[in-house]
């Protein structure tokens, strides 16, 4: 096949000397821009500059290059219009058919220039998006090629005459993709969270604004209008949820992040893994060192925290040791020697803590189905998720809400004649900070820092305390002396009731139910302190 000029401008240059060699031989020229034109050059390619094409010096810095009529309207052209074609004789610009282009990587720049916003500013590409959007449009006649890795695809079509419209739509939805991608990481770079978003206006639609006097209402006015949804892909996963599903995995910008934790043994992470893995990390990065989190479908079976990690474990597993078999583990101090010894024993799917010591890889590495995952930043309180876009699929489209940071709308306040003790007080903030990662209904015995039984997942609050309470009794928990939370209010005075008969000695709930008043009277009536958060968190 044989093309006309190809413009080539690339800021990582990997490949491109092959490459260049190679369209050389298929186009009449090869027209480059300072940098790139130095490149091939030192190849002994001898492209045309861009100016030598406009007649017009790069000017402002390296701010105009390439945004020029004698170029955009080389690619923009369409072949078939013979008053386009006209228009080119006439003013002796050539015909661009292929532009290879890649841009600066803005998310690096960011990270070099610091607290530098004019360094950063710099880094901001102007020309190079310009041109790929041009060859995109005009896909039918230009080719933009964009990234490195499909150089030798498309040197194997174009020897095999096989540019067909279907290669160029694959190209230019690449770009598209690509451009798309870079601009979002700039209007993120721009977001500030000091603004509050002018609340959009709905009509013919199933909203209705709610009351300003809504329990627990966020104080933020509204989401933006619009939201971009780019993320890039990390890896693809064997499958699903389930096995029929097609599924991949997919990460933002953020080095604390769970897919950039290293895997240190084992297979990759499934769908489910990976689920798991961030429900217990989150809940566990939460609490005081050391901590041990165990999750089985998303959901905490045992929870300790104790004056070292093997106690932890231990405390933790032996919540609910039936439902920790192929579970998830999640630690937040170092996973030792004495701890792996402690973990051998069992099955899990998962381990995940900030650091592991040699010798603890050494015993854990016979087991051939745990997989090792270690990240000190995932653990970092920095790196909690607060802020974070919580994304929900329904019917025809996404719901989106922040995930707030859990203690940032607390008003805590005892609500009962009896206050809790020091030690009742450091259960129930232990316990409610649980329940947050329990999907609701959800009900949290604890004591000593240790959860003795969980209700989660039913649809009524009275299954989920029946079930904490089958739990403890199950695997011999006394419930004496034990604090009790709810991510949400008792609708009723039955779930105090049964509590009562339970022994246990203090409640943690948000409060804001019609039947506040009688769950507090029972309360009294039993002895047990009580306070609300004025924070719910439903978890589905």
């Amino acid at each position: 096949m044989r093309f006309n000029s190809a413009l080539i401008s690339v800021y990582k240059k990997e490949g491109i000397e092959e490459f260049a060699s190679f369209l050389s031989k298929h186009c009449t020229q090869l027209i480059s821009t300072g940098g790139t034109a130095k490149k091939l050059q030192s190849v002994g390619l001898t492209p045309t500059t861009v100016e030598n094409v406009t007649d017009f010096p790069e000017i402002l810095a390296g701010r105009v290059k390439t945004l020029h009529p004698k170029i955009h309207a080389g690619i923009l052209a369409k072949r078939k219009d013979v008053s386009h074609m006209n228009i080119l004789k006439k003013n002796v610009i050539p015909q661009i058919d292929i532009v290879v282009v890649n841009l600066y990587p803005f998310s690096e720049i960011k990270k070099k220039a610091g607290e530098d916003e004019g360094k950063t500013l710099e880094g901001i590409d102007i020309g190079g998006p310009t041109l790929i959007r041009a060859a995109a449009k005009n896909f039918k006649d230009v080719m933009p090629v964009i990234d490195p890795s499909d150089y030798e695809l498309v040197i194997s079509f174009i020897k095999n005459n096989k540019v067909d419209i279907e290669f160029r739509r694959y190209l230019a939805k690449k770009a598209f993709d690509h451009t798309k991608f870079y601009e979002h990481q700039i209007s993120e770079y721009f977001k500030t969270s000091t603004l509050v978003m002018q609340k959009v206006e709905t009509e013919d639609c199933i909203f209705k604004d709610g009351p300003e006097t809504e329990p627990f209402a966020s104080k933020k006015t509204s989401l933006e209008s619009q939201i971009p949804l780019v993320f890039t892909r990390s890896n693809n996963l064997r499958y699903g949820e389930n096995p029929h599903q097609l599924a991949a995995a997919y990460h933002l910008d953020h080095a604390g992040g769970l897919l950039n934790a290293k895997l240190v043994q084992g297979e990759s992470l499934s769908f489910n893994n990976l689920v798991d893995a961030d429900t217990a990390v989150n809940c566990c990065k939460s609490l005081n060192e050391p901590a041990a989190v165990i999750v089985k479908h998303a959901n905490p079976c045992g929870v300790a925290i104790a004056k070292n990690n093997v106690d932890a474990f231990s405390f933790a597993r032996s919540t609910d040791p039936k439902s920790s078999f192929g579970g998830v583990l999640a630690l937040n101090s170092e996973l030792d020697k004495k701890l792996a010894g402690a973990i051998k024993k069992y099955f899990f799917e998962v381990v995940i803590a900030p650091s592991i010591s040699l010798a603890a890889k050494e015993i854990l590495k016979e087991k051939n189905n745990l997989r090792l995952l270690c990240s000190s930043k995932l653990f970092s309180k920095e790196t909690l998720s607060a802020g974070i876009l919580d994304i929900k699929k329904i019917l025809g489209g996404y719901l989106i809400q922040l995930d707030e940071e859990q203690n940032s709308g607390l008003e805590l306040k005892v609500v009962t004649k009896k206050e809790p003790t020091k030690k009742e007080f450091d259960d129930l903030m232990f316990a409610w900070k649980i329940s947050k990662w329990v999907k609701s209904n959800a009900i949290v015995f604890c004591k000593d820092q240790k959860t003795l039984g969980i209700g989660a997942g039913q649809m009524s609050r009275i299954d989920s305390t029946n079930i904490a309470i089958m739990k403890a009794k199950e695997f011999s928990h006394s419930l004496t002396g034990s604090a009790v939370a709810s991510d949400a209010f008792f609708p009723f005075r039955d779930g105090l009731d049964l509590i009562s008969k339970t022994g246990a000695s203090c409640v943690i709930q948000p409060g804001g139910s019609k039947n506040d008043k009688e769950v507090i009277a029972v309360a009294n009536d039993n002895d047990i302190s009580m306070i609300f958060t004025n924070l719910r968190q439903f978890r589905h």
